[in-house]
């Protein structure tokens, strides 16, 4: 007795949906929510269980957004006070935590516009 892989998703996928066209009157309207649930049945029965993929990170909120540019003010707001007073590694540091901070503000105003989720 040989032990044979199980079909991948495409294929059951696809024989969920040709069960689906065999089963059912051409001639019937086509009735979106029956379709689903029929097709949705199939695939349970193969050994699939459906879930919605909650690993996903939300969009950026704006309220996120504006925080990391106040933050960008503030490292420039410092690096240019301790470059007055003559502290130049931190006022190099508050400009390189400055850059990183707009770096990220200016990824995450993409990121909302194009309605991608968070990185």
């Amino acid at each position: 007795m040989t032990n044979q892989p199980k079909p991948g998703h495409r294929a059951v996928i696809q024989a969920a949906i040709e069960d689906w066209w065999i089963t059912t009157d051409p001639g019937a309207p086509f009735h979106t929510p029956a379709v689903a649930e029929q097709i949705e049945m199939y695939l349970i029965s193969s050994g699939y269980h459906i879930t919605p993929d909650l690993r996903r990170k939300p969009m950026p909120t704006r309220r996120a957004i504006v925080t990391v540019i106040l933050l960008a003010v503030v490292c420039v707001g410092s690096a240019f006070l301790a470059a007055v007073r003559g502290d130049w590694w931190w006022a190099a540091l508050g400009l390189i935590g400055a850059g990183l901070l707009t770096t990220e503000a200016v990824r995450d105003i993409s990121d909302r516009r194009h309605w991608r989720p968070a990185r």
